[in-house]
């Protein structure tokens, strides 16, 4: 019985005894698999907006824009190869009358007081004429053009063609060319002039005149054109100005009256001379003696204030200004190009010497102040007044229509 019970004894303690020193292993717990969420469905990439399309309207006048005058297509072409490289950009273009009622400045005016929507983006007109409106009326430039001659560059408007007056003689009588007015009578001839006012113009700023003041303020110096309206005076009566002259309307027909053999001398116009140059002979150049020059022509300003036009205008502005472009549209439309860049590289004599006067002249001034010299120096011409009497007059005259 001992036995039996030492042996169970035994058994049990052998079972315990393994029981302890066994580990359980389990297997490892892996956690579940993420469900991987839902893909996102990629938004469609925008596309950028094509610019605005932005159409300009541009004023010019019929002296540029008539079918068959010369430099029309060009310039025509000019503001088409302007929208090319522009697509965003149409250019509406109307011709307008040059000057005079119904003209552009007539237009001008009259729109900005009843109809302002109907005025133009841009516009291109008489240098005269947009001198008295430009800073109430054109718009201050941001993108200015670069190299052009110092009378053409101004805060609101520039001049895209100019025009000038200059002697012309036939060598097969004066053989050298008069350097002051009474050299005149040395030459051999008589000068045939335009008694306008602004060949009184060029003479009196020749004399120490200036057209306005240092705050451009429009003035006349009454000793310097009492000066100039002498040289008239003296100038008919000792035969140095061709009495031809009180016969003359307008600078066309100082030129016939040239080319016709007339006169030996005569101041002119470059438009005129560019356009019948290659069929004159025995005709040679020089400047006016005892006269400045001064760029007449063409101006363009900006008129729009929204911000996108006057933007898209400006640019349209520099390129018609560009070298090449300036120079091959004024040339072909008998005019002046106003880039300095556009007389580089050529060896004719002519235009080199009209790069000279250009790099001199002086800004034109206003058709008012145009009237009050032409009216003091017909005062001379009919005798109602001595030059200085005409000269005191106009200078009282511009005095009392100083706003």
């Amino acid at each position: 019985m001992a036995t039996k019970s030492t042996g169970k004894a035994l058994l049990l303690a052998l079972i315990l005894a393994l029981a302890a020193g066994c580990t359980l292993h389990r297997a490892p717990a892996f956690p579940p698999t993420p469900t991987p969420p839902p893909t996102p469905t990629p938004s469609p990439t925008p596309h950028p907006r094509p610019p605005q399309e932005i159409t300009l309207t541009i004023w010019l006048p019929d002296e540029l824009f008539l079918e068959g005058r010369p430099g029309k297509e060009e310039l025509e072409a000019e503001i088409k190869a302007f929208e090319l490289t522009h697509p965003q950009v149409k250019v509406k273009v109307y011709t307008k009358k040059t000057r005079g009622k119904g003209g552009i400045l007539h237009l001008l005016l009259s729109a900005r007081e009843v109809a302002p929507s109907v005025l133009p983006d841009l516009v291109v007109m008489d240098v005269v004429e947009a001198a008295g409106i430009e800073g109430s009326l054109f718009q201050p430039l941001d993108l200015i053009p670069k190299g052009l001659f110092p009378f053409a560059t101004g805060p609101r408007a520039i001049q895209l063609a100019a025009n000038l007056d200059h002697l012309v003689y036939n060598t097969g009588i004066i053989t050298s060319p008069p350097s002051s007015f009474w050299g005149i009578l040395d030459s051999g001839g008589e000068l045939l002039l335009f008694p306008s006012g602004e060949t009184i113009a060029a003479q009196y700023l020749a004399l120490g005149g200036s057209f306005a003041d240092e705050q451009g303020v429009p003035v006349l110096s009454e000793e310097a054109l009492a000066k100039a309206l002498k040289l008239w005076d003296e100038g008919l009566k000792k035969g140095a100005i061709s009495p031809l002259s009180l016969e003359v309307k307008d600078q066309g027909e100082v030129w016939r009256l040239y080319i016709s053999g007339k006169v030996a001398m005569a101041g002119v116009r470059a438009s005129n001379f560019l356009a019948s140059r290659v069929k004159l002979r025995q005709t040679a150049f020089a400047p006016l003696p005892s006269a400045a020059p001064i760029a007449w022509g063409w101006v363009v300003g900006v008129i729009t204030q929204e911000p996108s036009k006057k933007g898209a205008a400006e640019e349209l502005i520099n390129h018609l200004l560009s070298p090449e472009h300036n120079r091959h549209w004024a040339l072909t439309a008998n005019l002046l190009p106003v880039h300095r860049e556009a007389y580089i590289g050529g060896e004719d004599p002519y235009l080199l010497f009209l790069a000279g006067l250009l790099e001199s002249a002086e800004p034109a001034p206003s058709s008012a102040l145009l009237k009050v010299l032409e009216e003091a120096l017909r005062s001379v011409l009919e005798g109602k007044a001595t030059p200085e009497e005409a000269a005191r007059q106009a200078t009282e005259s511009l005095l009392s229509h100083r706003p």
